[in-house]
């Protein structure tokens, strides 16, 4: 019995060394003080809401042509190009290669295989791990 005594005695003295050590560690030595932060209100309604004083339905603004609106070629950084059927990023001078995909072209759609094969533009190989991985199987 004053084995199973002195092992629990053992374990209660080692957690509360432990739960004050925890403690001591994380009480902060001076409290952080509070900034204050402005918060503005816009009373003000947007140019494309104002019906010149009558309430009328809103208005739906509909693009017709989507591939207008684009992003140039200047806006990007890295290439994705269709090369001997399998899809290579490179930098923006098209020579410095920066990933071989090792993904077919086969497995995309037609027309998205006729935009790799002139190249897509994107601003960072975060962008082109998200368009891979749409169309990925």
């Amino acid at each position: 019995m004053k084995k199973y005594v002195s092992c629990f005695l053992f374990f209660f003295s080692v957690t509360a060394v432990c739960l004050v050590t925890l403690f001591v560690m994380t009480v902060k030595k001076e409290p952080e003080e509070a900034k204050e932060v402005q918060v503005l209100e816009s009373v003000e309604k947007p140019v494309f809401a104002e019906s010149g004083g009558q309430e009328s339905e809103p208005e739906v603004h509909v693009v017709l042509n989507q591939e207008s609106v684009a992003p140039s070629v200047t806006d990007g950084i890295y290439c994705l190009v269709a090369e001997e059927g399998y899809l290579i990023v490179y930098d923006k001078d098209e020579e410095t290669v920066r990933l071989f995909t090792h993904m077919p072209l086969a497995e995309f759609p037609v027309r998205e295989q006729e935009k790799l094969m002139e190249g897509i533009w994107f601003s960072t190989m975060a962008e082109i791990f998200s368009y891979l991985e749409s169309y990925s199987s």
